[in-house]
């Protein structure tokens, strides 16, 4: 046995991992789920519009490592119909636009669990589009713009709207992997000159 393999300390197992982060480091949290998707448990008498609204703030506020784990905790079934309210569509077109069956979203919603990994991906996938298209209208300065502005309904149209950047394919298509969220995000980040009504 070496000197350095009998100078060794043992890591002691109550001690939280760290990871390094550029010159800082941090200690994983707990709870970024509970404190995004805690919203969704408060809604109480509030429409799914207002509901939906707060969510997004979060979302804007959140740094992205909280985001990711958000997801990584489990994003709740209850979005489906704050999302759907909010949208004026269906529980069944959200579990469409993420990739979800009927019978897996009730399985997932009676059992109290979480939605599958994936969906979850794409629910915060379209939770950051819909939260930079909101930034890009405020950022827009135009506060008549603001006030006649429906952003639900555009971006309710705008996703099945089948676009040319993108091959003929709809944004909500594109949801459904990373790149393709990237190719929304970078076509978002061209519209900063203007914002399509």
């Amino acid at each position: 046995m070496t000197a350095i393999a009998r100078t060794k300390k043992p890591q002691s197992p109550v001690t939280p991992p760290v990871v390094a982060v550029g010159m800082r480091s941090r200690t994983p949290r707990q709870g970024a789920g509970a404190r995004l998707w805690g919203v969704l448990g408060r809604s109480g008498a509030r429409n799914s519009r207002a509901v939906f609204h707060e969510l997004l703030g979060l979302v804007t506020d959140c740094p992205p490592v909280d985001l990711y784990d958000a997801v990584e905790e489990g994003v709740p079934t209850a979005v489906v119909s704050v999302i759907a309210g909010a949208f004026g569509g269906t529980n069944e077109s959200v579990m469409a636009l993420i990739g979800v069956s009927e019978t897996t979203f009730r399985r997932k919603h009676e059992a109290s669990e979480p939605l599958p990994e994936v969906a979850g991906h794409r629910v915060m996938g379209f939770l950051r589009i819909v939260a930079r298209l909101q930034r890009l209208l405020q950022e827009s300065g135009d506060s008549a713009q603001l006030a006649d502005f429906d952003l639900d309904a555009w971006v309710r149209d705008w996703m099945r709207e089948p676009l040319a950047e993108f091959g003929g394919k709809t944004p909500a298509q594109m949801l459904r992997n990373p790149e393709g969220q990237r190719a929304i995000e970078e076509l978002l980040d061209r519209m900063r000159g203007g914002l399509p009504a």
